[in-house]
């Protein structure tokens, strides 16, 4: 008796979407306005999208398709550290100067 084939071990695991969609009623996916599958619209292009948390660091939840999701997590300014490097450089030579 033969065993159903298995994903080799080192196959990635599917992404996991942290919104919604499974923490609404079964109502709400089914509104009109809403496509099957997704449990918003999103807000910056109006286009089809998941409801969670903005993707920067701002407490802020909404509904983000995955394109602007990505957009805005590659963008956003204050998510890299080498632009905290560059406020804090211009931070001291702004006081070195202004204590001459």
């Amino acid at each position: 008796m033969k065993s159903p084939p298995t994903q080799p071990t080192c196959a990635p695991a599917p992404k996991q979407r942290q919104c919604y969609c499974r923490a609404y009623n079964a109502e709400f996916p089914r509104e009109p306005h809403i496509p099957e599958g997704y449990c918003g619209i999103c807000e910056r292009c109006g286009k089809p999208g998941h409801t969670q948390h903005f993707p920067g660091p701002v407490p802020y939840t909404g509904a983000w398709c995955d394109r602007c999701v990505k957009v805005v997590a590659w963008t956003w300014p204050l998510k890299n550290p080498i632009v905290w490097f560059g406020v804090v450089i211009v931070f001291v030579v702004l006081i070195t100067l202004l204590w001459r």
